[in-house]
């Protein structure tokens, strides 16, 4: 296994893995030449999961040689991270070597500033995946939008989703429902034509995931899972990086 990446302006990926830090301390990867993805339970009583996805041009530079998932523990990069840019460092490599276990990373600042680290990586049995999503409808709003839509349903398990061709619906049970019209320019709407819809359920909790999502993106899309009654969220970051918040039926047993 050889695997190594630099990103030489760190903020926007310490921004982004700041949002799996507020998530959980323990964190899935996935190493592969096409994409590097992390992934962390939001939520592991109600199956709520977020990913972030980085392709290769999101990088300095970019090497993968084979696919291998590992688990690690998150909190051994950041907030360390995030400090070390607080600091004055702006470039961030990480690399793993002839041994699939172990990984290094570096940081670098100004005056050739250098701090390395090295952590242990566990081999995944049962990976988190993002699932597969159905692109041809979607809705899309933008992040105050979303964030409005967070302090209204954050509480609840279960949102319930209802995307026709003119609005889409959220709704617990009887107790609440909140409705965003594309004629009133709340949310854009596609795919879809009347009298068809779709529904699906997902969850906007905790809260202070989901708004630090909304923080890091302009605007977020809502799709439907194939082969399943879930939702799945996505918030770019980039043209080749975006957050993911996906939810299932059941979590595997054991990383």
């Amino acid at each position: 296994m050889s695997f190594n990446f630099v990103v030489n302006n760190m903020q926007t990926l310490i921004d982004a893995l700041a949002t799996l830090g507020v998530a959980d301390q323990l964190a899935d990867a996935t190493f592969s030449p096409e994409m590097f993805c992390v992934m962390v339970d939001s939520n592991v009583s109600i199956h709520s999961t977020i990913g972030l996805q980085l392709w290769p041009p999101f990088f300095d530079h970019y090497f993968c040689s084979e696919l291998q998932y590992s688990w690690f523990f998150f909190n051994e990069i950041f907030p360390l991270a995030q400090d070390l840019q607080d600091s004055g460092y702006t470039s961030f490599s990480f690399s793993i070597g002839p041994n699939p276990d172990l990984a290094q990373i570096k940081f670098q600042g100004p005056n050739g500033l250098l701090h390395e680290t090295n952590f242990e990586l566990v081999y995944s049995h049962h990976p988190l995946r993002i699932p597969d999503f159905d692109l041809s409808v979607f809705v899309s709003m933008d992040s105050q939008e979303f964030s409005n839509v967070i302090s209204q349903y954050h509480m609840f398990d279960d949102v319930h989703v209802t995307i026709t061709s003119e609005r889409v619906i959220f709704s617990y049970s009887i107790m609440q429902e909140t409705i965003l019209n594309q004629q009133n320019g709340q949310c854009i709407i596609g795919g879809i034509k009347a009298p068809n819809q779709v529904q699906f359920i997902l969850t906007l909790g905790p809260s202070e995931v989901f708004n630090h999502i909304a923080s890091q993106t302009k605007r977020v899309w809502f799709f439907k899972q194939c082969n399943s009654n879930k939702g799945l969220i996505t918030a770019p970051l980039g043209l080749n990086s975006r957050l993911v918040a996906c939810f299932f039926d059941v979590f595997a047993e054991h990383r």
